[in-house]
């Protein structure tokens, strides 16, 4: 076929053409548009040619269009998806079964920072084994499991699932970063605050976070939790990829304990965020109570375009500003979808280009008021002479109060103030001199 003459396309009804090229190949482009138009099912894509002397050669070639992604179960770990000091002494089978993915294709399971792989069997199911060491460094803590696979369309499908480990080992975790795991191009340029929590570790120890060849320290609280900040310049040097966090700790033993949490940094450069919900992520029940301003900024993304926000199953739209900036109100009725504990919050966005991006942030509802309650004083809850000359403790217990938690006593018209231990308990001394102010009587 001679180079310049005209190859005649035809795809789902619509004709396209394409040049022949001096090395007697062609090429054509499809349209996003039209591609768009295809539905889940196979195509004839026709091609045509006619020479110079009019003798037309023509030839045909199929093609599968199979967009949707495969499903991945995970079963019940250990029973109860809790494991326990005799089931991590020995290695346990993690198993699922895929929907929409061929035998033979490759699954890999993630935990605690370390990948597994096996493959599909001919029923759908799937099982890798954890070895026990692995499960035993883990520690005490809650984890996530997930299992990835891809079918042969090249269409991947992750799924997920939650277990614990109560073995009685000391443990470290590392909570979601920047709420999704993922650091966007937005966020690559702000500090960055990394949380987590510990098991049988004592309160003050040191926790060492190592990202990206840098150390960070935090001090465990009394409740197991420990928080860090990473600079924005530190941040802004992340490596685009995966990136690996790692946590360290002594036990009071001297035993060392460790965690490892992998990150994204996507560096796409459409981008979106939230900003911080009710200045703390936690949402009180007065709060919830309330409508709810959610806010948050893009990054090359034209004014106008829709930002959509999901929260607690419902979508709410956003228009972005000139600025790059959106803002929406949820109203209180719409936070009732919300359950108590940790929630996402999801926002999509895609430029004119069609380019999109997402993110999320986890929020937590707690509207359980705390409960307190005064232990008997003196004994018996009378203060005779010598008691009332010489300091009193005044102590008692909460429910629903997070260790640190202030506490505050009122004893004939002075405040006294505590804090809430890691029991939920209180103490506090008031001063003889205060209680011989006191008047006889209740």
């Amino acid at each position: 076929v001679a180079a310049g003459l005209t190859v005649t396309l035809s795809l789902n009804g619509k004709t396209y053409t394409a040049i022949v090229g001096a090395d007697g190949s062609w090429t054509f482009d499809v349209p996003a548009a039209d591609v768009a138009k295809l539905g889940e099912a196979t195509y004839t894509v026709s091609a045509s040619v006619a020479d110079t002397i009019g003798n037309t050669t023509s030839t045909t070639h199929d093609v599968l269009v199979n967009t949707a992604a495969p499903q991945v179960i995970i079963n019940a770990i250990g029973g109860d998806d809790v494991l326990n000091v005799a089931e991590v002494s020995v290695n346990q089978t993690l198993s699922g079964r895929v929907v929409n993915a061929e035998a033979g294709q490759t699954v890999t399971v993630s935990l605690g920072g370390k990948e597994y792989t096996t493959t599909v069997n001919a029923g759908g199911t799937w099982s890798v084994s954890v070895p026990s060491d692995d499960l035993k460094a883990l520690g005490d803590g809650g984890l996530n499991v997930t299992a990835t696979v891809t079918n042969q369309a090249g269409n991947e499908g992750t799924g997920d699932r939650e277990i614990a480990i109560d073995a009685g080992l000391p443990g470290l975790r590392i909570n979601t970063v920047a709420g999704d795991d993922i650091i966007n191009a937005i966020e690559l340029g702000q500090p960055l605050v990394i949380t987590g929590t510990s098991t049988d570790l004592a309160t003050g120890s040191v926790v060492t976070v190592t990202v990206n060849g840098k150390d960070y320290t935090a001090s465990v609280n009394a409740d197991g939790s420990w928080s860090l900040g990473v600079p924005a310049q530190d941040v802004a040097a992340f490596p685009e990829g995966q990136l690996a966090m790692t946590a360290q700790a002594t036990d009071g033993s001297g035993n060392p304990v460790s965690h490892l949490h992998n990150v994204v940094v996507d560096l796409a450069t459409v981008a979106i965020s939230i900003d911080t919900i009710a200045s703390d992520n936690v949402l009180s029940a007065v709060e919830k109570g309330q409508d709810l301003v959610l806010t948050g900024s893009t990054q090359n993304v034209e004014a106008g375009q829709v930002v959509t926000i999901n929260v607690g199953g419902k979508n709410h739209l956003a228009t972005v500003e000139s600025d790059g900036s959106w803002s929406v109100t949820v109203s209180s009725a719409d936070l009732a979808g919300l359950k108590d504990g940790t929630n996402n919050i999801a926002v999509s966005v895609s430029n004119v280009a069609g380019n999109g991006a997402s993110a999320a942030q986890e929020v937590r509802v707690d509207t359980s008021a705390p409960t307190i309650t005064i232990n008997t004083l003196a004994g018996d809850d009378i203060l005779n002479a010598a008691e009332a000359a010489q300091p009193l403790t005044i102590s008692g217990t909460t429910v629903g109060a997070e260790a640190g938690q202030t506490v505050t006593v009122s004893l004939n018209g002075t405040d006294y103030t505590t804090t809430v231990a890691a029991n939920g308990s209180w103490t506090l001394n008031v001063d003889g001199a205060d209680l011989a102010a006191l008047a006889e009587g209740h």
